[in-house]
Formats: C-alpha cells, sequence, structure tokens
C-alpha cells in the first residue's frame, strides 16, 4: 500500500526529496508509539478471545487484523520511501533500472547494517526498546539530512511537465505485465526461500537467535549484491528478459545442490557451508530479478514514481503470498525439501517460459541455453515427483543414521522426530533433542503435589514428550496441558502405550497454543503451574518462558497457595543462572531450589525451581500421601533414568533433592540486570561471552558449590572445590 501510495504521491509532487524528508520524520513518532499500540492491542485482543474461544477461525481473523492496523502507519511510511526516491534520481525512464537497482542495493545495505547491528550489538545492550527508539532516531536523521539537501541543491525539473519523446514510449503492455509478474515471483520464492532455508540450515543449530540473524545476513547480502551487480552493469535492453530468464534458471539449480548439501548434515560446519555455498548465491541471482523488471514495468518518464511503486507493490504482495503459503500450506503438506524443489520448478519454468520472445543471441547460444534451461526445469520436476534421498528432512536423515525412526512429521511450526538411540526414546523437533523419558519430566508433576497435596488442577505448559502431563493424570490432577508445535503431541503415543486413552481422559484437554500467550489470556487460576522450556536454554523465543513478565502473569493466576515449577537445564553458565534466580525471585515471594534425578551422561541434566507465595516444605506425611497413590510409584520406576524404588526409599530422597531455599535463594542471585521481556538475556548473549567476565559452566559440582549446603555436597567435591 505505501509504495502504490508513494509512487503516485511523488509523481505529483514538485520536490520527491521533501516528500522523502517528511515521510522519515513522520516515521518517528510512529515508531516510537508502536509499542504503546501493542498493549493496546493486546488488551482488546484479550477481550475477543474471552467472547470467541469456541471459535478459533475467528480469533486468528481477529488476531491478524489487529496486526496489521498496530503495524500500517509504520509500513505505508516505509514503503512510500523507495519509489519517492527513484522518481527524484531518475527522471527518464530509461534510467529507471539503473536507478532502482542503486536504490534498492543500498537499501537492502541498509537493511543489512541494521540486522547486523540489532541482532549482534544492540538488542543485548539497550533492549527491544532501545533498538526500537534507536532505529526511528536514524529515520529522523535521514529525514532531515533530505530536507537540507532539499533547501540547498537548486530545484529539480519538474517531472511531471517532461514531455518524454518517442524514444521514451511505453513498453507494450505485455512487457509492463512481463516485469510485474517478475517482480510478484521475486517476492513469493524469495520469502518462500527464507522461510524454507531458515528452517533446514538451523535445524540442529539449537535455533539461537544468531543463527537466524546469521541467515538473514546472508540472504539480505546476496540480494544487495544481485540488485548492486545489475545496476551497474545493466544489460542491453534486448537482452534483459535472457538476464531475468538465466536468473531464474540459476536459482533452481543451485537450489537442488544446496539440498543436497545440507542433507543430513546438522552440524555447524555445515551451516556455514550450505550458507555460504547456497543461500548467498540463490539471494544473489534473487537480487538481479526486481531491478530488471524494473525496466520492463517503466512506461514513460512522468510515471516513473507509479511504476516503480507498482512494481513493489507487486513484489511485495508476492512476498506476503509466500510468507502465507508455504509455512502454513506447502510445508505441512509435502515438507521443507519437496517445497524448496517445488520453488525451485516454478523458477525454472519461469525461466524456460522468457527464453522465447526475449533473447537475441547467436542461435547456437540460445539453443545451448535452451538446452540448460530445459534440462534444469526437468531435474526439479523429477525431484519433486520422485524426491531423490538428498530431498529429505535433515532432522529425519540425522535419526535414521543414528538410530531407529518412529515417525516424522512436519507442520507450520517446526519438523518433529520421534525415534531411538540406543536404548533411549528420545523426541527431536527442528532438528534439536528435546528429552528422553527422564524421571525429571516425571517428577514435575509429582514433586509439586508433595508440597501441595491437596492440588487438583495443573495448567503444563510445553507438552515435549508427555512424561509430565501423563504423570499428572496417574497422580490424579486435572490438566490443562499446552504446546506450540501441532505436531509434538502425535508423538506421544510413541513413548506412552496409554496416550490415546490419556489424551481422552476427562481430566484432560491438551490445547495447541503458544503457552505464554495463552496463560497472559487465561481467565481461571490453577493449583500448580508447571514449565518446561524447550532446550538449549538459548533458544529463539524461548525468553518469555523465563521473563519477569511471564512469572508476574503465572503468579497471577495460582490461587493463593498456588505453586510454580520451572525446570532449568545445565547448559548454561552460572551467571546464566543467576539472573534466572534473580528473575524468578523477584516475583515469587517464597522460593526453594531443588536438583533433579535425572541423568544426562555422567551428570544431571539440571535443577528445579519452585515458587509460591506460601512456604515451601516436603513434609513427610504429605510425601508419602502421594507416593501411595495408585501407579505414582510404578510411573516413577518406569523412566529410563531411574532405578526402581520403594515408598521408603522415594520418601527418604526427596527432602534430600532441596538445595537451598529462603535467604540463601537471594544471596545466590544477589544484585544485578533481570530478563524481562525488553531484555531477553538467555536469548542476546554474545557480547557477556565474548568480553564478559568468565563464568563456570553449570554443573552438578559447579551448582553445588556456588548454592547447596555444604552439608549436601559430597567429600570428594568439597575436596575439589577447595583447591586453588
Amino acid at each position: 500500500m505505501g509504495s502504490l501510495l508513494g509512487g503516485r504521491l511523488a509523481d505529483r509532487v514538485r520536490s520527491p526529496l521533501r516528500l522523502y524528508g517528511l515521510l522519515e520524520i513522520a516515521l518517528v513518532p510512529i515508531v516510537l508509539i508502536t509499542p504503546r499500540l501493542f498493549r493496546l492491542i493486546q488488551q482488546i485482543y484479550g477481550t475477543a478471545y474471552e467472547a470467541l474461544q469456541a471459535f478459533p477461525g475467528a480469533i486468528t481473523a481477529i488476531r491478524f487484523l489487529l496486526a496489521i492496523l498496530a503495524l500500517a502507519p509504520a509500513t505505508v511510511l516505509m514503503g512510500a520511501t523507495l519509489p519517492v526516491l527513484t522518481r527524484y534520481l531518475a527522471r527518464k525512464r530509461k534510467d529507471v533500472e539503473t536507478t532502482f537497482g542503486r536504490l534498492y542495493a543500498a537499501n537492502t545495505f541498509g537493511a543489512i547494517v541494521g540486522t547486523a547491528l540489532s541482532g549482534f550489538v544492540l538488542i543485548e545492550l539497550f533492549g527491544l526498546h532501545g533498538t526500537l527508539t534507536a532505529g526511528a532516531m536514524c529515520s529522523g536523521a535521514a529525514g532531515l539530512f533530505a530536507l537540507g539537501l532539499d533547501r540547498s541543491s537548486a530545484p529539480p525539473r519538474c517531472a511531471a511537465a517532461v514531455e518524454w519523446e518517442e524514444r521514451d514510449a511505453p513498453h507494450p503492455t505485455p512487457w509492463k505485465r512481463l516485469g510485474l509478474l517478475a517482480a510478484f515471483l521475486s517476492g513469493f520464492t524469495s520469502l518462500g526461500y527464507q522461510v524454507l532455508w531458515t528452517r533446514l540450515l538451523s535445524s540442529g543449530t539449537g535455533n539461537t537467535t544468531y543463527v537466524f540473524t546469521a541467515i538473514l545476513f546472508i540472504f539480505l547480502l546476496g540480494i544487495a549484491a544481485g540488485a548492486a551487480a545489475v545496476s551497474s552493469r545493466p544489460p542491453r535492453p534486448n537482452e534483459t528478459v535472457h538476464a531475468l530468464s538465466a536468473a531464474q534458471t540459476a536459482v533452481a539449480a543451485i537450489n537442488l545442490i544446496g539440498l543436497a548439501l545440507v542433507s543430513g548434515r546438522i552440524v555447524w560446519l555445515a551451516f556455514v557451508q550450505t550458507t555460504l555455498l547456497v543461500v548467498f548465491p540463490v539471494t544473489l541471482a534473487l537480487g538481479l530479478t526486481l531491478p530488471l523488471a524494473a525496466s520492463l514495468v517503466a512506461s514513460s518518464d512522468n510515471r516513473v514514481g507509479r511504476d516503480s511503486g507498482s512494481l513493489l507493490a507487486v513484489n511485495t504482495a508476492g512476498a506476503i503470498f509466500g510468507t502465507i503459503l508455504v509455512p502454513f500450506a506447502l510445508v505441512p503438506l509435502i515438507g521443507s525439501p519437496r517445497t524448496v524443489v517445488l520453488l525451485s520448478f516454478v523458477n525454472s519454468l519461469f525461466g524456460v517460459a522468457l527464453l522465447g520472445p526475449g533473447w537475441r543471441a547467436l542461435p547456437i547460444l540460445r539453443r545451448l541455453g535452451r538446452v540448460v534451461t530445459v534440462v534444469i526445469a526437468g531435474a526439479c520436476g523429477f525431484a519433486l515427483v520422485r524426491p531423490p534421498s538428498f530431498v529429505a528432512d535433515p532432522g529425519e536423515t540425522y535419526v535414521r543414521q543414528k538410530g531407529a525412526l518412529y515417525a516424522s512429521v512436519e507442520d507450520e511450526i517446526a519438523s518433529v522426530q520421534a525415534g531411538r538411540i540406543g536404548p533411549l526414546k528420545r523426541l527431536w523437533v527442528a532438528g534439536t533433542g528435546m528429552t528422553h523419558l527422564t524421571v525429571d519430566a516425571r517428577l514435575m508433576a509429582i514433586l509439586p503435589m508433595m508440597i501441595r497435596p491437596d492440588a487438583r488442577s495443573m495448567l503444563n505448559l510445553c507438552f515435549g514428550m508427555g512424561s509430565t502431563f501423563h504423570s499428572a493424570i496417574v497422580a490424579g490432577l486435572s490438566v490443562e496441558t499446552v504446546e506450540l508445535v501441532p505436531s509434538v503431541p502425535r508423538m506421544f503415543g510413541y513413548f506412552f502405550g496409554s496416550a490415546r486413552s490419556f489424551l481422552s481422559h476427562p481430566r484432560a484437554r491438551l490445547i495447541i497454543a503458544d503457552g505464554r500467550n495463552y496463560l497472559d489470556l487465561a481467565r481461571h487460576r490453577y493449583d500448580l503451574i508447571t514449565v518446561d522450556p524447550p532446550p538449549p536454554i538459548r533458544s529463539s523465543g524461548t525468553a518469555i518462558l523465563y521473563s519477569r513478565e511471564f512469572y508476574r502473569s503465572a503468579l497471577s493466576h495460582l490461587v493463593q497457595r498456588g505453586l510454580m515449577m520451572e525446570w532449568m537445564p545445565y547448559d548454561q553458565t552460572i551467571d546464566e543462572f543467576r539472573a534466572h534466580v534473580r528473575t524468578f525471585s523477584s516475583v515469587f515471594p517464597r522460593v526453594t531450589i531443588a536438583l533433579g534425578r535425572g541423568k544426562c551422561g555422567s551428570g544431571r541434566c539440571g535443577v528445579f525451581l519452585f515458587g509460591s507465595r506460601e512456604p515451601i516444605d516436603f513434609r513427610p506425611a504429605a510425601v508419602h500421601a502421594i507416593l501411595a497413590r495408585p501407579g505414582v510409584i510404578e510411573d516413577l520406576d518406569n523412566a529410563a533414568d531411574s532405578s526402581p524404588l520403594t515408598e521408603q526409599q522415594w520418601g527418604q530422597l526427596v527432602p534430600r533433592l532441596v538445595c537451598a531455599s529462603g535467604s540463601a535463594v537471594a544471596k545466590f542471585g544477589g544484585e544485578g540486570p533481570l530478563i524481562t521481556d525488553d531484555r531477553p538475556l538467555p536469548e542476546y548473549f554474545l557480547l557477556r561471552s565474548r568480553f564478559g567476565a568468565a563464568s563456570l559452566p553449570m554443573t552438578d559440582t559447579s551448582v553445588r558449590a556456588s548454592l547447596c549446603l555444604d552439608r549436601e555436597r559430597p567429600s570428594d567435591e568439597r575436596r575439589a572445590s577447595s583447591t586453588p
């Protein structure tokens, strides 16, 4: 919308540069108030959610509409800037390809700088709002510079008054339509490939924010380099269509090579190799498309702004279509690898279609080019109908290579596998191993009940393998369990034979939703809330389950004696764990930390955090009362890393799991920054890890030495910690 409006307006004003400056300055207050708009919209959405819970389709539509309303003012202004600058710099239709290409490249290079600074530096230093403010200030500075330049420069020749000569006559309508079609396909496939390669490349990397930032950085770099290349050496007019065909063919061929490179190699080296060898060349070829299409779309000197605006609008429409169709329709239907092949097939077919009308080369070269293009299109079509071995999900390939694959499903959120490596059944989401059938996941249901034996209801966020949910039902609780990835609960049956009856149990309710959003919008309170965020703890998006705002929401949804329990894995440093404890303790008046029993390699897996308004105690009578419930001890003993224990043995073991409480927890947390929605410390850690003080990794020994009472530490660990 902004591109269309900006382009039309740019052709009518006397000074497009002044208009650009005003647009950038207008962005400043709009961007700064956007967070307030989000809070207002959250309140509106909460009201609508309560009224329309029975109509999920209507809720989704309302959420989508509200998001558009919040973002529209800023995005409309942003979308108008490039057509306006194109109008200012391109006085003639024949200059559009070069001018638009240079501006598009410069604009994308700016996006590269913003991506790198925001993702790697600014958010960690200043938070989300601080980074947003910095971006708004940059817009304001650009606007003031443009206004100053406009006042100091001679007034430009009024574009609307220019009478274009015969040699600048408009292209025939078919050429313009071809250019717009190329722009649409460029937007559709570019964003589609970004979604797909982000999924495929991030598989097994831990899904950190920096992985996504790096992939976006490479995508933008390739597009900017392609646009800069075509604007510096534009093809002759009769070669434009041939250049488009070559670019589309290259995109298809490189994507097929990329699938072969990434298949089955879920290691950091594969991420680097594939990003540099595949993603950059693909986006380089994609970057050629829009400037080439601009030369086909430009019709006259006095329509430069309108034509460039139409080009960008159609390109953006294709991008929107790609971001919706690819993850929500194509990926669940045929999977990410085959969707890459499908998009490559679309690119190659478009390349074949462009061969006829656009090439004025020597006959032998034309025939050779046609053969190459048709062969690549045929290869894409064959790979789509009969996928070779490399057209497979890398997570699925990894599980097959390491052990036995039970099932593999991909949905709009992630790729999910259930399988076995050695004796352990495991679950993988986005190529990252979630957990195995550990006793700690079962204790997440049982330990809170031992503290609050009168508890009747539990909210379980993050379904995972279903161990906590299963144990809660066995112990007699009414459970609402929330899972973000729709395919994860479908794997429940591979881990528990009673899965079908448990999911249909009258005391069970499974909700597919974002756990944080569900909790914020819930209108009732629970006796217990358990949270087991997906590992690793530094995964992108998981900080919202460790933030102060999340804990406040959890506390407000607990009854007076309610209890919250959260799992903290060991894959972090002691100082990072201190920040978690400090944040947790800033909300819950009573906090206790207990050691887990599950085994990960040669050590334990993590610790439990308990929070409540009331005292937290493991009273022997309550502990034995829960253990005496039918099926509880058998359920605990059936865990993959648990040894059979009697009720008496469990009764003696449970109190010894407590590591610290009260003042010891507060002392351990100490002073320092808290994890908040604005400062998601677990996700943004690069500068601290590179330039901050060294911190011990979180292990059994370091946790006991830093936190637990000295009497709970074995003698050999006391000697080790006292050794200089």
